[in-house]
């Protein structure tokens, strides 16, 4: 938040010392993207039956000794969870994205009881990919967003994610995104 402040007011990092000077900024990416999914898709659902959290605190194991935070949990108008997204800032090469994320989605939708889980990357070959596991019945989701398009577009392909997260019956009680 600091950062992004720093940014629009137009301030620059200086190291004063010396002959040499370099203004700049150094962004953790990964964070960044991670906020920017998080927060969308919590205000794609504002106004909804649903709550949303986000790095939501839960545990892998029943003694509670695992701990887990899911960078999105959406929350029923029970409260039961209902749908659970990881945000990943990464391309998708070749072979595909690194397994260790579905492995980690595996986990969250375990420990939530959800049927479905929904990655979310940076760039990829395909907008949408699905995997069910073998023996457990999950459906993995990744969800690529093409991020060298205008904001009303990448916001329409987080709208899209959500739909995917809910199903078409939850998001039409929904407001449409402004």
């Amino acid at each position: 938040m600091l950062a992004t402040r720093a940014v629009l007011s137009g301030a620059m990092a200086e190291h004063m010392p010396g002959e040499l000077h370099i203004d700049g900024f150094l962004f953790d990416m990964n964070k960044l993207f991670e906020d920017f999914v998080t927060v969308a898709l919590r205000e794609t659902f504002r106004g909804s039956a649903h709550t949303a959290r986000l790095q939501d605190p839960c545990h892998l194991d029943d003694g509670a000794t695992t701990r887990m935070k899911p960078d999105f949990v959406l929350y029923g108008p029970h409260g039961s969870p209902c749908a659970v997204a990881d945000a990943k800032y990464k391309a998708e090469k070749r072979g595909g994205y690194p397994d260790a994320d579905l492995y980690q989605m595996l986990a969250y939708c375990t420990a939530l009881g959800l049927r479905e889980g929904h990655l979310v990357y940076g760039k990829g070959n395909a907008s949408h990919a699905a995997h069910r596991v073998r023996h457990a019945g999950i459906v993995i989701h990744q969800h690529a967003l093409d991020l060298d398009q205008d904001p009303m577009g990448l916001l329409a392909d987080i709208a899209e994610v959500a739909r995917r997260m809910t199903g078409p019956d939850t998001m039409r009680s929904m407001p449409p995104l402004s």
